[in-house]
């Protein structure tokens, strides 16, 4: 027994009962439906350490989420609770990128393929229109991204969408599509959803491939599953296609990726694709307070498309939740303003104070209210790292090393710093 085998029992202390049937869960299939605020990223990275100490080793573990982010704090959990450095702790995009150039031959592409974001994306998409002979005007490139990308996360190729019909629009954007996919391997790059739309079907079309994965990933683990699309959901089930050593975690109450192609269907239907599935509730919230969880499951009772969950908290009442309806958008940034003086003329200090808002644009009369009463005030937003400007201009210096086909990259960094190198120069 190596030395990463200590007593998993510890990994038990402070868990509830239900929390501790999801840790110690055996191999059949496992879909813990967790409540907002209920432990859930604590069962999960407990799990994943239960079965690295119980049953296999840490390098037969694979812990998928959705964001970087998430992978990492998973990550840190899991490495705190010394389970060794072996496991496997990803985004589903990291792994099929990893995936994809670890077996680049099979999957007939080059393991050097670069990676389009969503500006890339967007430029290579413009390219397609030209080819296509289509107007930007009369077919903004943004939109036909946004088709392209749903039709991919449904695992269609050009064909499909041009067999698919549904009139003129969607025959323009199989057209689009077919020399979008010809811009990228003109390229040799991948945009995000190949990533994952090629891994699906080099999982569903490489048994052999399957196999080898089946074996070095004995235990899969996928958070937020209510969030997955039919390509996640396809590399998911390929990845414990014979085993069956699959958990996962998630809400169909909170699915909010319904615009970016996830389907409800993958997590309401674990059970029929898993018949001998285990279901465990975790309905306690640690996070709220009585009041809110209870405006909370109010709403979310009246879902039409969900599994029964009952939740409550050991908290405080906590103060009513309260609704107030405002004139128009001046009229409620201006109520808010007037909230926050009103709070810290009772002694509430302006750091335990903050304004959620659901699009950047409402900023401006927050803004506006704000400044008006004299009160301080920091936009906690910005650019992602990889998307500022100087970041992607480097990145796309490395880009064009690694990929000399990369054009995207290289027209974006070939008069950057400027060096005298105009348009005519370079169409020439």
């Amino acid at each position: 027994m190596t030395a990463e085998r200590k007593d998993p029992s510890k990994l038990l202390d402070g868990l509830t009962a239900p929390q501790r049937e999801a840790v110690t869960h055996g191999d059949a299939p496992l879909l813990v439906l967790a409540g907002p605020g209920s432990g859930k990223t604590r069962v999960i990275t407990h799990r994943a350490a239960w079965l690295a100490r119980t049953v296999t080793e840490p390098r037969h573990v694979l812990a998928i989420t959705f964001t970087n982010k998430a992978a990492e704090e998973m990550a840190q959990r899991i490495a705190a609770l010394d389970v060794g450095a072996e496991m496997t702790v990803c985004t589903f995009h990291s792994f099929c990128a990893r995936l994809l150039r670890r077996f680049a031959d099979r999957a007939g592409i080059t393991a050097s393929f670069s990676i389009f974001d969503q500006a890339d994306r967007v430029a290579a998409i413009k390219d397609a229109l030209k080819r296509a002979d289509f107007a930007e005007a009369n077919f903004p490139p943004a939109r036909i991204e946004a088709r392209i990308s749903r039709l991919k996360n449904a695992m269609r190729s050009p064909a499909d969408a041009q067999r698919d019909g549904g009139g003129y629009e969607q025959e323009i954007i199989a057209q689009v599509y077919a020399a979008y996919e010809e811009v990228l391997a003109a390229q040799n790059a991948l945009d995000f959803d190949d990533l994952l739309l090629r891994a699906a079907r080099l999982l569903g079309e490489d048994a052999e491939l399957r196999a080898k994965l089946e074996d070095q990933y004995r235990y899969v683990l996928v958070d937020e599953y209510q969030d997955t699309n039919h390509a996640q959901y396809l590399i998911a089930r390929g990845l414990a296609l014979q085993h069956h050593r699959l958990c996962v975690t998630g809400d169909p109450d909170q699915s909010i990726y319904g615009w970016r192609g996830a389907n409800l269907n993958n997590i309401l239907e674990f059970e029929e694709d898993f018949p001998d599935a285990k279901v465990v509730r975790l309905e306690q919230n640690y996070r709220s307070t009585k009041h809110i969880l209870a405006a909370a499951d109010r709403v979310i009772r009246r879902n039409r498309d969900r599994k029964k969950k009952t939740l409550w908290t050991e908290n405080p009442e906590g103060a009513p939740v309260r609704v107030v309806e405002c004139e128009d958008a001046e009229a409620e940034a201006g109520f808010i303003a007037e909230q926050i003086t009103e709070a810290v003329a009772s002694g509430a200090a302006l750091k335990e104070i903050a304004i959620f808002y659901r699009i950047n644009a409402l900023t401006r009369l927050l803004e506006g209210a704000l400044r008006q009463n004299g009160i301080p005030y920091r936009i906690i937003r910005g650019v992602e790292f990889y998307r500022r400007k100087e970041i992607k201009d480097l990145v796309a210096y490395l880009r064009v090393l690694i990929n000399p086909d990369d054009e995207t990259a290289l027209l974006r960094i070939i008069n950057t710093p400027a060096r005298g190198i105009g348009q005519t120069t370079v169409e020439r």
